[in-house]
């Protein structure tokens, strides 16, 4: 995207649905071949969850299923965090409501924050990514000095994976990466939050640890579908306040043409992860103690135990002395 293109603020591009801090933000655009946006986005720093609904069905119907999953995880916020049974109350919901109206459905992904680590839920192809901050390399690649190179635009690391016929064809060696790409029913999806009158759900869920510097990006398809990865490093690596990257992204992906409504959200990594001398993905309830540390218990540990098997061999055999006596 040329810097000709870029825009300060696209038109169209709302905030009002997230709390804008300095760890987070969002925004959200109809696109330019939609009437309306059936999008949904919300967020709350302090109770640490976000999320992204993607609205389907035309008309209102998709607007509708994808603001009853946002108030969902709103009221599970404030009340019991149970973020699975959120989005299966907002099932239960939209399920209840297609008998007297238009049949509406949503994809949504959910993060939820436990200090240094988050959870991911997610239904459909509403996508999260992790990105981790690369740092500059030129003269190992040979770059003039000065130069800024792909590299140093980090990585991007999709942490969902799409519930789509396309992804199924992925999964079963059908077709490769590219080919999905450009798939004539790519935006068919195999799982949703309503829209059907199977009254369970599947959610999947994923768990990860924060690093230093990492951003998460929370998107519907409007963003994943246009822009590449390639781009969403180049725009996270260049524009650290989280405000303006996601209107970058927005003016991306109307850049390639915005057949979609767009919805993104960018949530910094905590300041505690500075303070974590590793990455985990599973929770420990203790420190594990170092091996220097380990091993010298081991040794105290074991004169301990010869001590105690010598004192007691004297003493058996001093025993037996006297009884021989």
């Amino acid at each position: 995207m040329s810097e000709a293109k870029v825009r300060e603020r696209p038109s169209g591009v709302s905030h009002s649905a997230v709390h804008i801090n300095k760890r987070s933000a969002g925004a959200t655009h109809t696109g330019y071949r939609r009437d309306q946006n059936e999008d949904a986005f919300w967020g709350d720093e302090k109770r640490g969850v976000w999320v992204v609904a993607d609205g389907l069905g035309g008309h209102q119907a998709g607007e509708i299923a994808s603001q009853t999953v946002v108030e969902e995880i709103q009221r599970s916020s404030a009340t019991d965090r149970h973020y699975e049974q959120a989005l299966r109350r907002a099932h239960a919901l939209l399920i209840g409501e297609e008998s007297n109206s238009t049949a509406m459905g949503t994809t949504a992904v959910v993060v939820a924050e436990d200090g240094n680590y988050f959870h991911v839920y997610w239904v459909g192809d509403s996508r999260a990514y992790l990105w981790t901050p690369g740092t500059a390399t030129e003269s190992a690649l040979g770059a003039e000095p000065g130069t800024v190179t792909p590299l140093s635009h980090g990585q991007l690391a999709q942490l969902t994976v799409d519930h789509s016929y396309v992804q199924m064809l992925v999964d079963s060696g059908a077709i490769n990466a590219e080919e999905a790409a450009s798939h004539p029913n790519k935006h068919v999806i195999t799982r949703c939050i309503g829209g059907s009158t199977n009254p369970s759900l599947e959610i999947d869920r994923a768990s990860f640890a924060w690093k230093p510097g990492q951003k998460l990006l929370l998107c519907s398809d409007g963003l994943s579908n246009d822009v590449s990865e390639q781009e969403i490093c180049r725009v996270l690596a260049e524009n650290p306040d989280n405000q303006r990257a996601a209107e970058l992204l927005i003016a991306a992906a109307l850049d390639a043409g915005g057949r979609d409504n767009i919805t993104v959200q960018l949530v910094a990594s905590p300041e505690q992860a500075q303070q974590l001398p590793q990455n985990r993905n599973n929770r420990t309830a203790d420190p594990v103690p170092s091996s220097e540390h380990s091993f010298a218990n081991e040794g105290r540990l074991a004169l301990k135990l010869a001590t105690i098997t010598g004192f007691l061999a004297i003493c058996a055999a001093a025993a037996w002395w006297l009884l021989r006596a």
